[in-house]
């Protein structure tokens, strides 16, 4: 399945844009647009609107213009596209259309797929569901156990945007079931990936505690040595699955786990991986713009700017969102209240300095937060384990 833009009209005519992999395409003035138009079609802003692809989906985000984004002649902020759709910025106007690759089976709606029903609890072969923990962007968490096993799991269940083919869904299981292999006492551990009338399954350990996000709303702004000492162990995880060249993508509050053991707290990361994983499948819609306003201070830049190309420091810049976060009970990044503006600020990225919320917090260890905070990745530190050292230097120089 492809994704293909044409340039119908406009100084651009005739240049084409092929996707078939999920992507995000940035179309405007600026030097980090994918489609650039720094002088020939003067109406358009430096970063005009913003297209997430995952064929056969397709969403536009107008990015703030000042001229305004139309699709099939009507101005609008988002839009779902489909086959035949025509976007207009200034005097130039892409077409969009889908195309069915010959060894692709037909991507089909899964509007049909739940046969557990909305409101009951899902069939997962081999294991006994029990209840609901909550919800997420993926999918439903619950409470389950194997069949004659009297061990708790949680169980999530994520229901495809559409059906892939088996070769998609064989490629899909295989890179989950690799995340099976990570082992570290600060990581949720993945024990099984598969698929259920519902679409597709994992289980992972039972961590009977809260996330982060829970205590902070409970507690307000954390003690500055508790967010350390949790911050040293979600950097060990990381160092230790970078090693082994896994890159998690989904970290936030949420998926910062905390509980209670033997008297002591214990920090781990749930979701490692299956995001990165999951989002790469062809299948699995449109994830980054649903969520992006909700978790826009936890989403690196270069998710925006170069989807494809996400490394390690990506991570690093989401773990010092969660500091922040946790430290200061504010996000890093101030959005507009103003519908049309608010996705402008994720591209201007005016972090709020710390200490400014929260001043008390070592200079030092602001200074560290920042710099992994950094727009620019080469910026931000060589990798985790110079980010942890750096921050246990600043907190023994407090």
């Amino acid at each position: 399945m492809q994704i293909i833009l044409t340039v119908i009209a406009g100084p651009h005519k005739g240049l084409e844009f092929t996707f078939d992999r999920h992507d995000t395409f940035l179309v405007g003035r600026s030097k980090h647009a994918h489609f650039q138009l720094p002088a020939k079609d003067r109406y358009f802003s430096r970063m005009h609107f913003m297209i997430e692809v995952n064929p056969p989906q397709c969403r536009l985000i107008d990015m703030g213009s000042h001229n305004g984004t139309f699709v099939n002649g009507a101005q609008v902020l988002t839009a779902d596209l489909k086959e035949g759709d025509q976007i207009r910025a200034g005097h130039t106007v892409l077409r969009l259309q889908v195309k069915q690759v010959s060894d692709e089976l037909a991507y089909a709606s899964t509007e049909n797929l739940n046969a557990d029903g909305n409101n009951s609890l899902p069939s997962v072969p081999g294991y006994h569901v029990e209840r609901e923990l909550g919800r997420g962007a993926m999918g439903a968490t619950y409470l389950g156990q194997r069949l004659n096993n009297p061990t708790l799991y949680a169980i999530k269940v994520v229901q495809p945007a559409f059906i892939g083919s088996p070769s998609q869904i064989e490629t899909f299981l295989r890179a989950a079931r690799a995340l099976v292999k990570l082992d570290h006492p600060n990581i949720v551990r993945l024990y099984d990936v598969g698929t259920c009338p519902s679409g597709f399954y994992f289980v992972t350990e039972f961590v009977p505690g809260v996330s982060a996000e829970a205590i902070l709303q409970r507690e307000g702004p954390l003690a500055i040595k508790r967010v350390v000492r949790w911050a040293d162990r979600m950097m060990r995880a990381l160092q230790y699955a970078h090693g082994k060249h896994v890159i998690h993508r989904d970290i936030k509050p949420t998926n910062v786990l905390i509980a209670e053991i033997d008297g002591k707290e214990v920090v781990k990361l749930a979701d490692f991986g299956v995001a990165c994983v999951y989002q790469a499948a062809p299948f699995s819609g449109l994830s980054l713009t649903a969520a992006m306003l909700d978790l826009a201070s936890f989403i690196p830049p270069e998710v925006i700017f170069n989807f494809q190309e996400i490394n390690p420091l990506a991570d690093q810049y989401s773990l010092a969102a969660v500091l922040y976060h946790l430290l200061s009970g504010a996000d890093v990044l101030e959005t507009s209240k103003e519908e049309r503006n608010r996705y402008t600020s994720l591209l201007r990225r005016m972090v709020v300095p710390l200490r400014e919320r929260r001043p008390e917090v070592p200079p030092a260890l602001a200074d560290v937060i920042h710099k992994a905070l950094s727009r620019t990745p080469a910026l931000r530190f060589a990798d985790i384990a110079a980010f942890r050292e750096a921050m246990i230097q600043a907190m023994q120089g407090s």
